[in-house]
């Protein structure tokens, strides 16, 4: 005579059966972006000077005061922030061999969101040092509020998308499950390169007249999403 299977038993044999049977959740993985162009604000520039001297004592002494003076220049235009840059030196040889001198290279860097005090700056530190490049970018705090503004538009956009999927599909309601923020790859910056030759200083120099231009600023979010009915 068999013995009756106990009811939990028949539950939980019954159970994945009715949990597959039931299952209509269709996933769905979706990427949405939004872009917008904005002008740049900051300013990032190089300056340099480089000597050839016999002695390096001489050569060092030479590139400190340069340095220096550059630091005392710039202490007038407190919107710019300075730093030091690169700082070497190197022997120089003939054909035999043998070092016929030094030279050496120092730099200071520019920082700023105040293209006037830059502009003027860099004209004074012009008179004794080369400009070897400057970068116009966005900065972090444009950026991120620009950011903010249009995270709710790749957001809908992406939503968008889904309910057009879960509408061919003949689903009619969409939840987000995970949702991930980027903002994209830094964009390339607007760069003017200087010669690396280094030239004469001139008692004056006019002040660059610089048209920063614009960069683009991208927020991506992809996002999981479950269409049901």
């Amino acid at each position: 005579m068999r013995r009756p299977i106990p009811a939990l038993a028949l539950l939980l044999c019954a159970a994945p059966l009715l949990v597959w049977a039931g299952d209509t959740t269709t996933t769905l993985t979706l990427s949405a972006s939004s872009q917008q162009q904005v002008a740049n604000d900051q300013l990032d520039a190089t300056l340099a000077i480089q000597e050839t001297q016999d002695q390096p004592a001489v050569l060092a002494d030479h590139l400190n005061r340069a340095g220096n003076q550059a630091m005392a220049v710039a202490r007038a235009y407190p919107a710019v922030r300075v730093t030091s840059g690169q700082y070497s030196s190197w022997p120089e040889y003939n054909k035999d061999g043998q070092i016929t001198g030094w030279t050496g290279k120092a730099e200071v860097q520019l920082h700023s969101t105040d293209f006037v005090q830059s502009a003027e700056l860099v004209a004074q530190l012009q008179k004794f040092m080369l400009l070897q490049g400057v970068t116009f970018s966005v900065s972090d705090a444009t950026r991120k509020r620009v950011e903010q503004q249009m995270l709710p538009d790749a957001i809908a956009q992406m939503q968008q998308t889904a309910q057009v999927a879960a509408g061919a599909l003949g689903k009619h309601h969409v939840r987000v499950k995970e949702l991930s923020i980027d903002n994209g790859a830094a964009p390339r910056p607007m760069m003017m390169m200087m010669a690396n030759k280094m030239a004469s200083p001139a008692p004056e120099v006019a002040t660059p007249d610089w048209q920063p231009g614009q960069s683009q600023v991208q927020m991506q979010v992809t996002g999981k999403l479950e269409l049901y009915p």
